[in-house]
Formats: structure tokens, sequence, C-alpha cells
């Protein structure tokens, strides 16, 4: 009892400056590469740290208390002498002779003790299956993330620079579009922020573009429902950007109200909602806007398409420059916000290590217990193999091969696991700005499997060595 408190307060303590000092540092670094954020104090929160504490020791001791319980019932002479074997029983699988027969010894020995020691076989695929689900979620977040800039900049926006004025120089943001050698085309429309409420009254900060009457917006805009059906833009009502309506609740049909800066207010239907990953926009009408607000329309933005040798040149270094044109307020380009994005989420791989080396250690601590705990348990079993003739090798794969079929279990099941880890992680994630469509690659759960076999081939190169260690003629000596 004291070894198991004295051990379980040690790793609580640890795990309190893990919570409140390493993993905080990790996240800031995130926030300070993608956000300007002020100074930050990181301390100890005295009654989260102890009430985890107690927890953790409160389950640890438990356990402990009821493995006790179970020895301290016998006679001190029962206790004295070495365990008994778990006696074998008649399995399932001896029943169906087709299979059974083809079986060798030693196979058919594995089968029943698969059986046999039915804690550590739950204890084993419970412990490789937190593993793997845990290296699941790690990699579907890097997938997750790294797929967010195609989908969003190549498959949703496809124009290659927004431009906004104010309205009385819209006829100068057109004279700027003259540019043959490198304007392709472009869309005047008008943008501005609104204030989205929704019927509970919860509020959200959006940029509304009011697509003119007529004019094609596939070739800057891909306007489309969640499932990825492109669809054109209707006069009866508002498209909502995806996050944003998961933020507020929004679905078709749902009532909101919108206020723009000039405090001009409409209440208007969500008409559809959209693909859309980053950013939280909505796409209006010119009819459907001017019937609402009352106002006219007013472009003073426009979304151009580059030509090729523009492209290919600098386009980044083009959008400075019409930026910095008379009357420009601003000017956004896609290659821009690529490249920023693409900063922002290289330490996206430090989150994929830390959650490498948290199930690397659940691994090992599961499996490695488990198995020292299974040799020393059979320890006057192996010593008889070992006096029948078999070799280390042999004796290696007798012990093994059991680890081996409970980790594959473990396996299988885990990646199931870590996929609804993943979604749930990511449904939490709710920002009006980003919208994780949960993205898992094939290959990863290729990568997941393996790492989390090796972890199992590892622990048994270590466990190897007990196996070698064990003196068949001083284990068997009678103890009577």
């Amino acid at each position: 009892m004291v070894s198991a408190a004295g051990a379980s307060f040690a790793g609580g303590l640890v795990g309190d400056f893990c919570g409140f000092i390493v993993l905080p540092k990790i996240v800031f670094t995130f926030f300070r590469v993608m956000y300007t954020i002020p100074d930050y104090l990181l301390r100890f929160q005295a009654f989260s740290g102890t009430i985890g504490i107690v927890l953790f020791m409160a389950g640890i001791l438990a356990a402990v208390c009821i493995a006790v319980r179970t020895e301290l019932v016998q006679m001190p002479a029962t206790l004295m002498r070495p365990l008994t074997p778990k006696s074998g029983t008649r399995i399932v699988l001896e029943r169906i002779r087709l299979i059974w027969g083809r079986l060798s010894f030693l196979n058919k020995v594995t089968a029943r003790n698969l059986f046999r020691y039915k804690k550590r076989l739950v204890m084993t695929v419970v412990g490789i299956m937190g593993c793997t689900g845990l290296l699941v979620c790690g990699f579907a977040i890097k997938n997750t993330v790294t797929d967010l800039m195609p989908l969003q900049y190549e498959n949703v926006n496809r124009y290659d620079i927004l431009a906004v004025v104010q309205a009385e120089d819209n006829d100068k943001l057109l004279s700027y579009m003259d540019d043959e050698e490198n304007i392709d085309a472009y869309l005047n429309l008008q943008v501005e922020t609104v204030s989205v409420q929704n019927e509970d009254g919860e509020s959200e900060s959006m940029q509304i573009f009011v697509i003119p009457d007529g004019a094609s917006v596939s070739d800057f805009i891909k306007i489309a429902d969640t499932d990825g059906n492109e669809t054109a833009l209707s006069a009866d009502g508002i498209y909502v950007t995806h996050s944003a309506a998961e933020v507020l609740g929004l679905d078709t049909g749902d009532e909101v109200t919108l206020q723009d800066l000039s405090l001009n207010e409409a209440t208007v239907a969500v008409a559809m909602v959209t693909e859309n990953y980053l950013g939280a926009l909505i796409y209006i009408s010119e009819t459907y806007y001017e019937t609402c607000f009352g106002l006219s329309y007013e472009p003073n933005a426009v979304l151009a398409n580059l030509t090729e040798s523009c492209k290919s040149d600098d386009p980044i270094a083009y959008a400075d420059e019409l930026g910095a044109k008379d009357g420009l307020l601003s000017t956004t380009s896609t290659e821009s916000l690529k490249a920023e994005f693409s900063k922002a989420f290289q330490l996206i791989n430090l989150v994929v290590y830390v959650i490498l080396v948290m199930s690397a250690a659940l691994a090992f601590v599961v499996l490695f217990t488990l198995a020292t705990t299974n040799i020393s348990e059979r320890e006057r079993e192996l010593a008889t193999i070992k006096v029948l003739g078999f070799f280390d090798r042999e004796v290696h794969l007798y012990v093994n091969k059991e680890t081996l079929i409970f980790s594959s279990i473990g396996i299988v099941l885990g990646l199931p696991v870590g996929r609804l880890i993943s979604i749930c992680m990511c449904s939490v994630l709710k920002i009006p700005g980003l919208y994780f469509a949960v993205s898992i690659h094939p290959v990863t759960y290729l990568i997941c499997a393996v790492t989390s076999f090796v972890f199992a081939l590892i622990v048994n190169q270590i466990t190897n060595r007990m196996l070698n260690g064990i003196d068949p003629v001083e284990t068997l000596k009678s103890v009577e």
C-alpha cells in the first residue's frame, strides 16, 4: 500500500507539472504563431491539482486493496508456496475439427493459453486499443489540419485576390482591373462586415458577400452544400458557411438578424449551409439584400483571378503592389494566405510527437507490466518446458506469441476507437471561422497499426532477457 501510494503520488506530481506547465507551453506556442496575444502567466491551481492527485491515488489504492485482500485471506503456508498454475480448459476452437486438427501442438497450447489468463487478455487488449486510439487521434489531427488548406484555398476559394475599397472608389478599383497582363477575370461585388444574431440572442461577427444578380461565381467561389454538391445562389435567403452555422446552431429555414456597421438591421432566412473550412462568411444575392435591408446595392470589392504568367512570376508581390495603389483599403492574396497557413501549422507535428510519446509510454507500461507478471507467475511452467528440451527461441515464441495475438486484437479494435475519439474532439472545437472536417488517410491506419505492433515487439525483446535468465534447476527445486 505504501509503495503504491508513493508511486501514484509521485506520478500525480509529474502529471500536475505537465498539465499546468508543459502542455500550456505547447498550446500557447501554437497560439503565438497564429495570433498576437499578450504575455501570460502559468501558475499551479491548488484545488484542481490536488483533486487530480487524490482521484488518481484513490483509483490506484482501490485496485491495490482489492488485489491484496485476495492474498491476505490465504494461509501463510499457502502464500509461501509458488502459485499453482491455472488449469487449462477446453475451448470452442477444439470443437471445430477442421481447424483444430490442422494446428500444431504449440499452436494448440497457445490457443488454450489465450483464454487461460482472461484478465491478462482483457488488460492487454484494452491497453493496446488505447495506445492505437491515441495514435490514430494524433495523426487524425495532423491529417485534418494539413487538409484544410487545399480544401479551402483550392476547392472553395477559387479566386487569387480579394481587394476592397470604399464604395465611392469602386470605379477606381475597376480601372485597376483593366490589366490584361496580370488580371485574367474578376467579379465586382459588395463586401462588408455584419453582426449575425440567432433566435436565442447569440451573435457573431461575419463578412457578407453581396453577389450581383446574373453574375457567375463558380470561377471565384464554390457555393455548395455540406456534401459538396455545387449550387447556384438563389434570391430567397442567405447562405451561411458551415463553421458559423455550427457555432450559432443554424440550419436551413432558420431566421437570423443581420446588423451592418451603420446599425441597419434585417431579418433574413437561411437558405442553405455551405461548404467552408476557414472563415465565417455569408453569401446573399443583390435582390435579396436590397429587399431585406431596403438599401441600394453598392459594390466595393473585387474577386480577381490572375493570369498564368502572373501566377508563375510572383502573385504575392503583385497583390502587395495592387494594395499600395490609391484608394485600396485591403488586398488579400490567396497565395499569401496559403503561406501563412503553412507556417502557422508547421508545429502541428509537435502534437503528433507528444501523442506518440504518450502512446509509447502507455504501450510499454501495459505490456511490460503484464509480461513480467505473466513470466513470474508461469516461471515453473517455463522452466519445465526448458527441461523438456525447448531452446531459448522456442521459449520466446511460446510466450511472445500470446502477447502479439492480444496486441493484434487491441490494434484492430483501436483503429475505429481512434477515429471516434477524433470525431468527438473535432466536434468540440467549434470556432466561427474554422471548421474541422475529420480527415484520416488510409495510410494513417497502417502507420498506427505498425507503430503499435512495433511497441509490442520491443517489449518482447526486453522480456526475452528475463526468459533467458530462468534457471530450470533452481526454479524447480521443491519449496516444501
